[in-house]
């Protein structure tokens, strides 16, 4: 995997790099701010572009928009935000940028102290799914909301739902709901049909294009006042 880091301390950008470096990943690239970043992503064409949200004092979204342009420009790069900045607003950003939201990251800085969680982002948005902080969907859900789809939702399948939003695979929230990893895939699939989410016929039915249907709907239904 080969990785560009867009940071604007360089103790970060330090840190990841080495951090990386020593996990396989091949850093082909750094910039702290939003002009080098385009600049390397253009000249080095990663597999994945770790950005950090605010590259400057003037700004608090820089790095959001170097990932809009990326995402729109080179929509085959992966996007990991890694960012101190957790917010539910952020990640709706994020996860509306056209083309297909998918191969998205929003994680937390402190998520460098768990390099083997880091690791498992990386491969996951690298292959194509997104990957939310738990913290962001624990603000989500503490959020009052109005009528909309996810009330149709057991609190179970929520809880189904909240994982995968996490990024969590299937075998990983069999794991955490201590069952099995067919009954998972029977639930997710009940899910997404209460969502309405089987009978879209403009995008490609493939599962990780219903799970990033189905976080979207849980973010837009829990960022609902």
């Amino acid at each position: 995997m080969r990785a560009v880091i867009v940071e604007d301390q360089g103790f970060y950008l330090d840190l990841l790099a080495d951090a990386l470096h020593g996990r396989g990943i091949d850093v082909v690239g750094r910039a702290r701010t939003e002009a080098e970043a385009l600049a390397v992503i253009d000249e080095t064409a990663p597999d994945i572009a770790v950005v950090d949200i605010r590259l400057s004092p003037t700004r608090d979204d820089d790095g959001l928009r170097v990932a809009e342009h990326v995402r729109r420009r080179y929509p085959e790069i992966a996007l990991l935000v890694l960012s101190a900045y957790l917010e539910p607003a952020y990640a709706q950003r994020l996860l509306t940028i056209e083309p297909i939201p998918r191969a998205i990251g929003y994680l937390g800085k402190e998520r460098l102290g768990n390099l083997d969680e880091l690791v498992r982002a990386f491969t996951a948005v690298d292959r194509g799914e997104v990957v939310l902080d738990p913290s962001i969907i624990g603000r989500l859900m503490a959020r009052p909301r109005t009528a909309d789809p996810l009330d149709t939702l057991t609190p179970h399948e929520r809880r189904i739902l909240s994982l995968v939003a996490e990024g969590r695979s299937n075998r990983r929230i069999a794991q955490e709901l201590n069952t099995k990893i067919s009954t998972v895939e029977r639930q997710f699939t009940v899910i997404a049909a209460k969502l309405g989410l089987t009978d879209a016929t403009d995008l490609d039915r493939s599962s990780v294009n219903l799970r990033v249907l189905a976080t979207l709907t849980y973010l837009r239904g829990t960022a609902q006042r």
